[in-house]
């Protein structure tokens, strides 16, 4: 099993990984194919696979905002006949040592529903005291999720109005919403009521 980064949303590697995208997330999870693509060939995110010869078994992809002194795992997904087989970690642990290598100090956020939350926090991931509302892709929905952050030695846990900037940028830059939104006001509002307690 070889890891490689995809510097190109394109060929038969990205078509493989995307053929897996499809089939492990609901259509309210999944940000548009066009966008994820725009994403990577303009070296916004970083596209991760695990792989044997042509056939993909195990992606990664993180939106890097260096500006905003974060990244987020938007995507962490096994292929359903290579589950359990710890390729979850193996991707998780090269993002780490690409995280460390940043000459900034940069923040790895990711979010999470109950089941791959337990998968995280056993990695180092912490989760922040907040009610996070994930926004569907396909809907004016929501799902709650924990959003966690990857700990390191040297670092604290941001102040809930810094958590605050970074879920505003995700939800605007990752999620496309407007700055009228409802979701937007409600997630804040979720996060700053913790400055107060």
């Amino acid at each position: 099993m070889q890891i490689k980064q995809l510097t190109q949303a394109s060929g038969s590697l990205w078509q493989s990984a995307m053929a897996i995208y499809c089939q492990v997330f609901p259509d309210w999870e999944r940000e548009p194919i066009a966008e994820l693509q725009q994403a990577i060939d303009s070296a916004s995110s970083r596209c991760i696979v695990l792989c044997d010869d042509n056939q993909v078994y195990g992606v990664s992809i993180t939106e890097l905002y260096p500006q905003q002194g974060f990244a987020l795992l938007g995507y962490l997904f096994i292929a359903p006949s290579h589950q359990g087989q710890g390729l979850g970690k193996l991707l998780c642990d090269e993002l780490f040592q690409f995280i460390e290598q940043q000459t900034t100090h940069i923040l790895l956020l990711v979010e999470a529903e109950t089941g791959p939350a337990k998968f995280y926090q056993k990695l180092g991931f912490n989760a922040f005291d907040i009610d996070y509302l994930s926004p569907h892709y396909d809907d004016m929905g929501s799902a709650p999720m924990a959003l966690m952050y990857h700990v390191q030695s040297h670092s604290s846990a941001p102040s809930p109005s810094q958590i605050w900037q970074m879920v505003e940028h995700i939800f605007i830059n990752s999620y496309y919403l407007t700055s009228t939104d409802p979701r937007l006001k409600q997630q804040r509002n979720h996060i700053l009521s913790k400055e107060d307690s």
